[in-house]
């Protein structure tokens, strides 16, 4: 299974920062930075946090914020995988990480009618949004690689209204088990482009 991540992500790595004329050193140094991490034994969400982390590069070198995403089935397969798409090809306000993700895996398996022997990995923690969506799919396990103090919203579980602080009971939001440096490289891939498009929000309020 670490071989197959490791084949995906590095696959996904190749083509990042590939266009002609491409100059953004960021990208490129946390390209290499990816490509040289050995996964940690000791950390059992490594290479799931990693991939989310690449997944999250790719979205900034697509011109999106910088998250990534991936859904794992009870033996720690990848069946669904996406990234930020807010604002490009076109602006969609809706298609956050986890939202692109969770939208694969639903309508490639209309026949699965449970989630709970599934689990999603981010690679930044889920913003209100996000997180009413995934209590709705109702999936079992939710980890992140790094916290996110701004905009996220799994630590204050107990300020959604009742029906949600309900729904969420059965399932379990956490921090990802991956290491200090798979979490700090969420966090600067995340801030690599966060202002500039951040500034594209508060335009469309103007």
């Amino acid at each position: 299974m670490i071989n197959e991540i490791r084949g995906l992500g590095e696959e996904i790595l190749s083509k990042i920062g590939s266009k002609a004329g491409f100059r953004n050193e960021k990208v490129i140094n946390w390209k290499n930075w990816l490509q040289l991490y050995k996964f940690r034994p000791e950390f059992t969400d490594d290479p799931y946090a990693w991939l989310t982390d690449v997944l999250a590069l790719k979205s900034v070198d697509s011109g999106n914020y910088g998250v990534g995403s991936i859904i794992t089935d009870a033996e720690g397969k990848i069946v669904a995988l996406g990234h930020n798409l807010v604002y490009s090809p076109s602006f969609r306000s809706d298609l956050h990480a986890e939202m692109v993700t969770l939208n694969y895996f639903e309508e490639e398996n209309p026949q699965i009618t449970t989630l709970k022997d599934y689990t999603l990995y981010t690679s930044l923690e889920s913003c209100p949004m996000c997180l009413i969506r995934l209590i709705s799919a109702g999936i079992n396990r939710v980890f992140y690689a790094s916290s996110d103090p701004i905009g996220g919203m799994t630590g204050s579980i107990n300020l959604l209204p009742p029906l949600w602080k309900e729904l969420s009971e059965p399932q379990v939001f956490a921090k990802a088990c991956c290491s200090t440096g798979l979490s700090n490289a969420a966090t600067a891939i995340m801030l690599i482009n966060a202002d500039e498009l951040l500034d594209i929000l508060r335009k469309r309020r103007l």
